[in-house]
């Protein structure tokens, strides 16, 4: 295979990957409506959980973006770093945002038939995991830029 038919075919693989990976992050509804699934509905529990699963995959994204990249080594070692210790932090902060946010008056207002989908609360949520996913961003430029890396 050449290898400009390669760098194609993984530049497109690169970009829906990133794209359904902000899907997941920003818009977690727009996704569950689009591919519908029985066993995991529209809900407020799914949008949050859909939500970690974005942002661990925008950090594996971000890996693969910055792995070829010369410049970009000590950030990709961060950003390595970081999704491996992701799929520990990001249960711990579903469950901080399970236990002590407004979550819980959400599931209750759809448990009782109200509305689903508050927008002021799906704005906290996409607030809070895109500060997450900017913050871990920052740190691993801020210590790849002082050769802090492993």
């Amino acid at each position: 295979m050449p290898d400009s038919l390669f760098a194609i075919i993984l530049a497109i693989f690169l970009l829906s990957l990133f794209g359904v990976s902000l899907s997941l992050l920003l818009r977690p509804s727009m996704f569950l409506r689009h591919f519908k699934n029985p066993l995991q509905p529209d809900t407020p529990e799914n949008r949050v959980q859909m939500r970690g699963v974005g942002l661990f995959f925008c950090l594996f994204t971000l890996m693969m973006i910055s792995g070829p990249l010369k410049k970009l080594e000590g950030f990709h070692q961060n950003i390595l770093i970081a999704l491996w210790v992701s799929p520990i932090l990001i249960p711990i902060l579903l469950w901080i945002l399970w236990r002590y946010s407004p979550l819980q008056q959400v599931i209750r207002r759809h448990l009782t038939g109200e509305r689903v989908e508050d927008p002021a609360w799906e704005l906290r949520m996409t607030f809070t995991f895109s500060g997450l996913l900017l913050l871990v961003v920052v740190i691993a430029f801020l210590l790849s830029s002082m050769r802090d890396h492993p």
